[in-house]
């Protein structure tokens, strides 16, 4: 509920209310960049973006308690665009330098860099399900929200996902 009131208090045009939910937000927002762009300063060029985009249009969310899907998908898309931009300049990726992905279940670093790079070779909007699904433990339903599909067709796109990872992984 607090969360709701933030959200329109910062509608209303309350910068310390925007502020704080940007806190409450930063590592999730990081996070969520980095998994999309697998690179320390592209990550956070993407979270600056996404909190300028989100600060101008925060006045269009129609809906409080959909803030962070809203939120997200600005993200996503910041994301993107800064890889878009910055392919060139994309080396390997930095998965092993992050804390996070240190601290898993026990899995050898190198799986995880297979996994990772599996992921990396699937196409918008197979590697969104699997993000949302795997790494923030999101339902199938709330990622249908956040992609503006039927679920069925989450549904569909998990499915072949799961087995685009499955044939990379054992074809690698």
């Amino acid at each position: 509920m607090e969360l709701e009131m933030l959200v329109r208090r910062a509608k209303k045009g309350d910068k310390d209310a925007f502020l704080e939910l940007m806190l409450l937000h930063k590592e999730y927002l990081y996070r969520t960049a980095f998994l999309y762009t697998r690179n320390q300063d592209m990550a956070c060029d993407a979270v600056q973006e996404c909190i300028v985009k989100s600060m101008e249009a925060i006045g269009q969310l129609k809906k409080p308690e959909f803030f962070k899907s809203w939120m997200t998908r600005i993200l996503i898309n910041c994301a993107l665009a800064e890889l878009r931009r910055n392919r060139r300049y994309a080396e390997e990726p930095e998965w092993e330098s992050e804390e996070w992905a240190q601290e898993e279940a026990p899995v050898s670093a190198e799986e995880k860099m297979d996994l990772y790079r599996a992921i990396d070779h699937l196409d918008y909007p197979y590697k969104v399900i699997i993000i949302q699904k795997y790494f923030f433990d999101c339902k199938l339903n709330d990622i249908a929200e956040l992609l503006e599909m039927p679920l069925g067709t989450v549904k569909v796109y998990h499915a072949r996902a799961k087995e685009k990872l499955k044939r990379y992984l054992e074809s690698g």
